[in-house]
């Protein structure tokens, strides 16, 4: 079994069932505590659409945090999320030399990450 994330009925990431069930328990636990929505919206209990103006709100706010170890922290969320609205045809760019440093890792990353 597995979990599927779509975009405008594209599936945009398809991880196994435990993988996209932590996925989405830690966006929720990100949202609750920057007070924002994730942009998630379930379907099923194993499948979300994504509201890609929300999503990308919350992805943003998860770009902002200039705290080390909050970046740390975020890091998996943050590039799994930013890979999910690249394929789903939305582009956020860096803004900062710190953002470019981690947009670096997203090929690889996406590479790993089933659709």
């Amino acid at each position: 079994m597995s979990y599927i994330f779509d975009i405008d009925d594209e599936t945009v990431w398809s991880p196994a069932l435990r993988v996209g069930k932590l996925y989405v328990n830690l966006a929720e636990a990100l949202a609750r505590t920057l007070e924002i929505p994730t942009g998630l919206e379930a379907v099923a209990e194993d499948m979300y659409d994504i509201n890609t103006a929300v999503f990308s709100d919350f992805t943003r706010a998860l770009m902002s945090t200039r705290h080390v170890i909050a970046q740390e922290l975020l890091r998996g969320v943050l590039l799994t999320s930013l890979v999910m609205l690249q394929r789903g045809g939305v582009e956020i760019t860096p803004d900062s030399e710190e953002q470019e440093a981690f947009w670096q890792a997203l090929p690889e990353f996406a590479r790993r990450m089933p659709t």
